[in-house]
């Protein structure tokens, strides 16, 4: 397990030559208060494989859904990249209050985080989750856009793709009884793909991570993952 200012000793070990390397994920990707922009995994990534081109297509909740509709906007029309890293999920198994019809609802009408702040003050946010059983992206729906992104992106000439497995929950996000249990069978739609083609490698942050891998809300990473991740990304491209 990587510890916070221990980063692997693969780094001398990396190629020279250059690659083009696209990201593309939801807000694991972005800095936040708790990580700035300079211990991201992402920027690190590129301090690291300077004589690559590395571009990166980070939203905030973004979900296998849209990642899959919009998949040529995201390698950036002409980019073609050799490898593609891609860090979804968590939105998509995220425990919601209230299926997506009346998200949208709630968002179009302003009403959307005063509804959130209540419930969440309350512990009824992740109650009526897992009551209801509401993610933005079920898991059936969550293997076909999964598999129409691989699809998407071998036919644009990506040679190598690396998944970012979900990670293990801890924290407020533990408020949920069911989100671990879930994330297990998201994750194992990333698996299963990587285990059906020789160029598609998974990421088992899940089965690696602790509590010190997130920030206060038991799923954005801490500096800690960002380390872990650099190491196991680095590494898999370098192979």
């Amino acid at each position: 397990m990587v510890r916070k200012n221990k980063l692997s000793k693969v780094i001398y070990h990396m190629k020279t030559s250059s690659q083009k390397i696209l990201l593309i994920g939801d807000s694991s990707l972005l800095p936040r208060e708790e990580l700035p922009y300079t211990k991201t995994y992402p920027y690190l990534l590129k301090a690291l494989l300077s004589t690559s081109k590395i571009e990166m297509v980070g939203v905030s909740n973004n979900t296998s859904k849209k990642i899959a509709l919009g998949i040529k906007p995201y390698t950036l029309y002409g980019f073609n990249p050799d490898t593609v890293i891609l860090n979804y999920g968590i939105a998509d198994v995220y425990p919601r209050p209230y299926p997506n019809w009346m998200d949208r609802l709630l968002a179009c009408s302003g009403l959307q985080k005063y509804c959130d702040r209540f419930l969440k003050k309350t512990k009824l946010y992740y109650l009526f989750g897992d009551w209801f059983g509401y993610s933005s992206i079920p898991l059936d729906q969550f293997h076909t856009y999964s598999h129409d992104i691989v699809t998407q992106l071998f036919q644009q000439g990506v040679k190598k793709i690396i998944f970012v497995g979900i990670i293990r929950p801890s924290k407020i996000l533990l408020y949920s009884k069911t989100v671990n249990q879930k994330i297990k069978l998201y994750n194992q739609i990333f698996q299963s793909l990587a285990d059906s083609n020789k160029s598609i490698f998974y990421i088992d942050i899940y089965h690696d991570a602790d509590e010190t891998f997130s920030i206060w809300d038991g799923y954005h990473y801490s500096e800690i993952a960002s380390d872990y991740l650099l190491q196991k990304i680095s590494k898999l491209i370098n192979d």
